[in-house]
């Protein structure tokens, strides 16, 4: 098949999932550093500091990386031209270096403070640099009818990465592993193991995709007219409802929203609800489950139905959901048996409906910022998202310490319900 056809919005969906594969499989590999990130650096941290406070402080500087390195990275990929491609060299440089960087972090862990902070601060800058042009690769080789659906792969790999970490890695963190020189070390074959799934990937997408040959019909060139960064953020500024800025403020909302709730989830559960430490667990499994299910038949269906449609529909659910949540939250404070097992259930619809808006958010912006800016809009996507992970948790904990947990799903639902107002506002054109 002809790339004009495939510009066209021909591929074949059989050539679509496989290409989406692939690319995925680097996203994959990325993903399963989240969880060990979130389950075990802050163990790590509390060797060396005495109050959760303190820790919870190196946690969000480190987080800080994230909103400034994907955006540059991104926009830099947009401008860049070589005989791999656009965004191929990024990943080759970066991928690596972040693999290196996550072996380093738990023999860190066991010199000192500050080689641990240093080494966390080189991983967290080489994998968030190679983030955002890894994510940028698909709609580089994917027409636009077909990127919901692609990216719902995309989404699914990542459910998959998150199952795969706390289920078949996590129980490998309590093996003892001898290291010459140093001696026997605990928390450290799942970095290892993931350091090397990481290289093998890298490889994996530097043979199966060739991005100069794959690229769609004037995507593939760096000096086509494309506007720097300040143009194009003053266009956007500029543009009001009429254009994207209103969808980079639902994206603000409920990546707020989600950061709020999501950090507290298991010690709600095992805390107000007696859900005990492995029950509490399961709240995360609840979610990874349900985002692994409804990754691609969300993209399917809003390839049917319209993207906004779809994100509206799962925002509304969104906001039901955390109305739910304060009502059980209610009931579990009356002497409710079954508050626990609702709640499990709300997780379930509260993973599937945002995996819905998450598969179908970038598609929909990829498409009001056309070919010639896919990277700086990925970048402020993750911006947007990256400062709500620093502050959201920390606006969580003040809203539990102060309203208790009704209060939180409360401002939960709130946000999430105006997310769906600046959606509504915007006109991101009938074909979205």
């Amino acid at each position: 098949m002809k790339n004009n056809d495939i510009r066209a919005g021909e591929m074949s969906s059989r050539r679509m999932y496989r290409r989406s594969l692939v690319i995925g499989s680097g996203f994959f590999t990325v993903a399963l550093i989240e969880p060990m990130y979130s389950a075990y650096i802050p163990l790590m941290l509390a060797d060396y500091l005495s109050t959760s406070a303190s820790v919870g402080v190196v946690l969000s500087l480190l987080n800080l990386i994230a909103p400034l390195v994907i955006p540059l990275f991104s926009t830099l990929s947009d401008r860049t031209e070589t005989v791999l491609g656009k965004r191929m060299p990024y990943i080759l440089f970066f991928l690596p270096l972040a693999a290196l960087s996550l072996a380093v972090v738990p023999l860190a862990a066991h010199r000192s403070f500050a080689v641990l902070v240093g080494a966390l601060a080189a991983m967290n800058f080489f994998r968030h640099a190679a983030r955002g042009p890894i994510v940028s690769l698909m709609p580089d080789l994917v027409p636009p009818r077909h990127r919901s659906q692609s990216n719902g792969v995309i989404n699914m790999m990542a459910g998959v990465a998150g199952i795969t970490s706390t289920v078949l890695l996590a129980p490998l963190i309590a093996v003892v592993v001898i290291v010459p020189g140093v001696g026997a070390l605990r928390r450290v074959l799942p970095f290892w193991i993931i350091a090397v799934l990481i290289l093998f990937s890298t490889a994996f997408l530097f043979l199966n995709v060739k991005e100069r040959k794959d690229a769609l019909p004037g995507d593939g060139h760096a000096d086509d007219g494309r506007p720097g960064v300040r143009e194009s953020l003053r266009e956007i500024l500029a543009s009001g409802s009429g254009g994207s800025l209103p969808v980079f403020g639902a994206v603000l909302c409920w990546f707020f929203a989600w950061m709020l709730v999501v950090p507290f989830l298991t010690m709600y559960a095992r805390d107000h609800l007696g859900a005990g430490e492995a029950g509490a667990t399961l709240s995360y499994g609840m979610l990874a489950v349900s985002q692994t299910l409804f990754a691609i038949p969300g993209g399917i269906l809003a390839a049917r139905w319209g993207r906004r449609r779809m994100m509206t529909l799962a925002l509304v659910l969104l906001v039901l959901v955390g109305l739910g949540a304060c009502l059980n939250a209610r009931a579990a404070e009356a002497g409710s048996g079954v508050a626990l097992f609702i709640f499990w259930g709300l997780l379930f619809l509260l993973g599937a409906a945002w995996v819905i808006l998450t598969t179908n958010c970038l598609p929909l912006l990829w498409d009001m910022g056309g070919s010639r800016r896919v990277g700086l809009y990925t970048g402020l996507y993750y911006a947007a998202s990256q400062t709500a992970l620093v502050a959201g948790p920390a606006a969580g904990g003040g809203l539990v310490d102060n309203a208790g947990f009704q209060g939180l799903f409360l401002a939960f639902s709130f946000l999430m319900g105006t997310a769906a107002v600046f959606l509504r506002i915007s006109r991101p054109g009938s074909s979205c």
